[in-house]
């Protein structure tokens, strides 16, 4: 409705929680002020005595000077059509998706309020679908929001976790151990504190802290098992946050190793208890390795003791089983110097002699002639 003063002009007043637009205002003026007038007319017609000439003429006045200037604004201003929805790519639509939560059979529109045909912050987010296939929700993008979706609003967050990324892998960690506990709206073991142990990169073994138990190895079935969690997994689980365009990511960082020590998730702010948070705590290296031998991964011995080579050998050739210069299995005699017998008898191959005891050769050989084992010219006599 519009109400007119005494100096002519008219202000616009609510009706039912709704503003009445300009047009629609100055013709319910214009309506009035012609009642008024036709009223004053037929008033003076009917009774020539009654009413007021100069009344009369103000009236008729004012209808004019109203009629003028509605025609005048409504050229001006013509009236102004429907936001219309904006075309997005891909990576918009999926980190649309991701921030808001618009999955399964949510559907969302966004209205380019500010008609630049581009996403900007002030246009509307409108989200339909679900059971009865209408509107559930609507709300004006930020700034903040239009930075995630376009993936430059966490340009500080990424640097950040490249730089440290860099830095962890400068110093060539491989093996190592820490303990890491979630916090969310879980229940039970999945906000126990669990001890960690990784070797060449990967996570070997995950055992809860309070009680050592060993919690089975599902990473072939389940995308988001614990032992995925390396410092290269928790590396990754940041990443892609930021690029999923996730409400919120906060991350601490080791100042000497880079290492993430906390990590919070929030994919949506339209999503209630989805948020995610880790604490890594008690982060160790392990020691190097030089040698690598069965069982020797730590570089300690294994439960075989072996001892080293004998210097200089005790035999000169290499019997199956002597490769190393050692004798197997029993121990043998040093061979004698000068050999007794120059000639190689079977099992004699190394000069020694293995038959029974005999005498050292006289000084006079007892027989001149050289029977069949005399060729050195010695006598032989067998010990008694």
């Amino acid at each position: 409705m519009s109400s007119i003063s005494q100096g002519g002009g008219y202000k616009d007043i609510q009706s039912g929680g709704q503003t009445l637009s300009s047009t629609s205002t100055q013709s319910q003026t214009a309506n009035t002020v012609t009642q008024s007038a036709v009223g004053s007319i037929q008033e003076r017609q009917q009774n020539p005595f009654s009413g007021n000439q100069e009344t009369l003429t103000n009236l008729i006045q004012l209808l004019i000077d109203q009629i003028s200037k509605w025609k005048d604004k409504k050229g001006k201003q013509p009236p102004q059509s429907q936001p219309q929805p904006l075309q997005l790519n891909k990576d918009q639509d999926q980190a649309i998706r991701n921030r808001f939560g618009i999955f399964g059979e949510l559907n969302y529109e966004v209205l380019d309020n500010n008609r630049d045909r581009k996403l900007s912050a002030g246009d509307e987010l409108v989200i339909s679908g679900g059971f009865t296939g209408g509107e559930i929700s609507r709300q004006k993008l930020t700034q903040k929001d239009v930075d995630a979706i376009n993936g430059s609003g966490l340009t500080d967050a990424q640097s950040q976790l490249d730089a440290n990324r860099k830095q962890w892998e400068s110093q060539g960690i491989d093996d190592y151990s820490f303990t890491l506990q979630r916090s969310c709206f879980c229940r039970g073991d999945a906000i126990r504190p669990i001890n960690i142990e990784v070797r060449d990169g990967s996570v070997t073994s995950a055992r809860y802290a309070d009680t050592g138990e060993l919690i089975p190895d599902d990473r072939q079935t389940n995308k988001q098992s614990i032992y995925n969690l390396s410092a290269d997994g928790l590396f990754n689980l940041v990443d892609q946050a930021i690029k999923g365009g996730a409400a919120q990511v906060d991350v601490s960082y080791d100042k000497q190793y880079g290492i993430p020590t906390s990590i919070y998730i929030d994919q949506s702010k339209q999503i209630a208890d989805e948020e995610m948070g880790y604490s890594i705590t008690n982060f160790r290296p392990e020691p190097s390795v030089t040698t690598l031998a069965v069982g020797e991964e730590d570089g300690g011995g294994g439960p075989v003791i072996i001892d080293p080579p004998v210097e200089p050998p005790i035999a000169t050739t290499k019997a199956l089983g002597e490769e190393d210069g050692g004798i197997k299995p029993g121990p043998i005699k040093p061979p004698v110097e000068p050999p007794i017998a120059t000639t190689l008898a079977l099992g004699e191959e190394d000069g020694g002699y293995l038959g029974p005891p005999i005498k050292p050769p006289v000084d006079d050989p007892i027989v001149t002639t050289q029977a069949v084992g005399e060729e050195d010219g010695g006598g032989y006599q067998l010990l008694q």
